[in-house]
């Protein structure tokens, strides 16, 4: 049954409210009861006394009746008068025999005795006496006034004495007949203040007993309520203390999901199937925030390997966040550890846009996307004084169809943007240099074809002729080195070769080719590297060839070789033109070239510096230039020893 009661809130609501009613029904019928007895008691009581009264009022009344009519018996000897007297003196004896008969305290008893003995004195005493004077004066044996009767007590019976009674009759003359009237009328005053004083006392008792009955219910109501507050204390103090961890655990799974939860007994009853839909709750929030954070994170993480920098802006709030791109791209250190969630950016905000050269232009862009909802434009802005081109475009980011952010995709095309130059330089550079030998080679062709020459000029334009074809095909042989570099696709074939070996044999040939030169050699003949003969042979005839063609006025070109710990140093020194430091720092890109008169007039395709460096790179070594400006140029070439 208990089981039964603790399984729901509702039974033992009622339980305690069915309780609480049969108490307050019980305690009710019991005061109703006891004070209906006690009313109805009292009202018998009431009435009791209320037919004493009233029956002693007729008492007295027929008393005073009977004395009347004798009197004027007395006066007028009118025998009707005394038959009157006579019916009265019949009803005062049963009158006075029901208070005999009735009597219950000691005051009625009382009663009853003085008016039986006043009915008896005046009947056997008084009565025969007025009679006896009435019969004599009717004789005409008597004659006096009725207030002058003195001769009344001469009538009286001789033998009749009132001495053994409280009440003295002295029939010496007429007014002593009044004093039986008198005498009745003390009783009866005495005995009506009785009733009166009893019908007060059962008021008083009836509103006493009443009180108590009003307080004893309350008591026993107050006592039943007590009772079920003690014994329902502990339930209520147990299922206020679930609900409170409850309450508890639901804050602090608010803040944390997996936050430390007070641990919860849970009871038979609703509170009880609460806690363990709570219990249930929390587990499965903890492994839906679990898988959130996992997806949010894998997304996070996903974003942070992007390329392009990613910022996201929260319209309602203002906040920016963006990936580790960002950072990449301003060239700025990562402040964060983890790439768990994307990176709050708004104290960084204006250290970033320092580096814009038109902030306007660019605020202008976000405003037009942030404000009016234009996302299909580009915005192409530069960084650092034009050093860096960035280009960028923005989205909306929505939710159950309402926009709540945008995302702005920024990335480098710097590079791309080079790329589009050089193709351009290589399409003038490379139209340039086809042109001039193809025009010289359809030049002397025509001669050849269509006029008539001597065998001298015939040898002279074949030489040329041969000479510029070779110069085409050491164009397209460059074209096809980047091309096959930039691939992959060249084969490498390393041998172990002397290095004095390679170098005398390309010193020797640039050697024949130039008379304005003094080529110096300097170099152990031990010293051995790995690498495809023919590429290294490649890339210090292309260095000799620039230290010739780009030291006009001749001069010394050195070629001094170190061996420094596990490196190999070849420097190749000229007395040119030189070239300034920002030309420096560009001269291994492709399709570079300097962009001075003396330059520009040698002529070149700007290739074979980068293909030296692809050939050296990929021979574990290292390339660079120290140069000035009309004070020559020194190319050093860092190879790895071969032990």
């Amino acid at each position: 049954m208990k089981r039964w009661i603790e399984q729901r809130i509702s039974r033992q609501v009622l339980t305690i409210f069915y309780v609480l009613v049969a108490l307050i029904t019980f305690t009710s019928l019991g005061t109703y009861f006891y004070t209906q007895q006690a009313v109805k008691a009292t009202t018998v009581e009431l009435e009791r006394i209320s037919e004493q009264r009233s029956r002693a009022t007729d008492l007295f009344e027929t008393w005073q009746s009977m004395q009347y009519e004798m009197r004027g018996h007395v006066l007028l000897g009118d025998e009707a008068l005394l038959n009157e007297v006579r019916g009265a003196q019949t009803r005062i004896d049963e009158q006075t025999a029901w208070f005999e008969r009735n009597a219950e305290s000691k005051e009625e008893v009382t009663f009853a005795t003085d008016a039986r003995l006043l009915f008896t004195i005046y009947t056997t005493r008084v009565m025969p006496g007025l009679e006896r004077y009435v019969i004599a004066k009717t004789n005409g044996e008597v004659d006096e006034p009725f207030l002058q009767m003195a001769t009344v007590g001469q009538l009286m019976p001789k033998n009749a004495t009132s001495n053994q009674t409280r009440f003295k009759l002295n029939s010496s003359s007429a007014a002593d007949m009044s004093a039986s009237i008198v005498d009745m009328e003390s009783v009866f005053t005495d005995y009506r203040a009785d009733l009166d004083f009893q019908e007060t006392s059962l008021r008083e008792s009836l509103a006493s007993q009443l009180a108590k009955a009003q307080w004893l219910w309350l008591m026993v109501l107050l006592g039943a309520i007590f009772i079920l507050f003690v014994s329902l204390q502990p339930y209520i103090v147990r299922l206020t203390k679930q609900l409170q961890a409850l309450i508890t655990n639901s804050e602090r799974l608010a803040v944390d999901p997996h936050a430390l939860l007070i641990p919860i007994e849970p009871l038979q009853n609703e509170v009880g199937q609460l806690s363990k839909s709570f219990n249930e709750m929390s587990s499965s929030l903890i492994a839906q925030h679990d898988a959130l954070e996992r997806e949010r994170e894998k997304t996070a993480r996903l974003l942070h390997t992007m390329r392009d920098s990613i910022v996201f802006e929260e319209l309602g709030t203002g906040h920016m966040y963006a990936n580790e791109a960002l950072f990449e791209l301003y060239e700025q250190p990562v402040p964060f550890d983890n790439r768990q969630s994307l990176y709050p950016i708004e104290t960084y905000y204006e250290p970033f846009m320092d580096h814009i050269d038109d902030r306007e232009a660019l605020l202008a862009f976000t405003g037009r996307a942030r404000h009016k909802g234009i996302f299909d434009e580009t915005f192409t802005y530069s960084m650092q004084q034009g050093t860096r081109i960035i280009r960028m475009y923005a989205e909306p980011i929505e939710l159950q169809q309402e926009r709540f952010g945008l995302m702005f995709v920024s990335r480098d095309v710097t590079k791309e943007i080079e790329i589009d130059r050089l193709k351009t330089e290589l399409v003038a550079t490379v139209s340039h240099e086809l042109r001039t030998p193809l025009t010289s080679i359809l030049g002397f062709t025509e001669l050849l074809a269509h006029r008539h020459v001597d065998e001298a000029k015939r040898k002279r334009y074949l030489s040329m002729i041969n000479s510029e074809t070779k110069r085409l095909e050491r164009l397209v042989s460059d074209l096809l080195d980047v091309q096959k570099m930039e691939a992959g696709a060249e084969q490498q074939d390393f041998k172990v070769e002397s290095l004095y070996e390679l170098l005398s044999d390309v010193i020797e040939i640039h050697a024949g080719s130039t008379e304005l030169h003094m080529l110096h050699f300097d170099c152990d003949d031990s010293l051995q590297v790995s690498g495809n003969p023919a590429r290294l042979r490649q890339v210090f005839s292309n260095i000799l060839n620039n230290a010739i063609k780009y030291s006009p006025d001749g001069g010394n070109i050195t070629v001094n070789v170190e061996c420094d710990d596990d490196v190999i140093r070849v420097a190749i020194e000229d007395e040119g033109i030189g070239v300034s430091e920002e030309d420096a720092a560009r001269l291994f890109e492709k399709f570079y070239r300097v962009q001075n008169e003396q330059s520009r007039n040698i002529g070149g395709t700007g290739l074979g510096l980068a293909i030296c460096k692809e050939i050296v790179e990929s021979h574990g070594g290292t390339i660079y230039v120290r140069s000035e400006s009309g004070k020559g140029t020194t190319m050093v070439v860092e190879l790895p020893v071969v032990e």
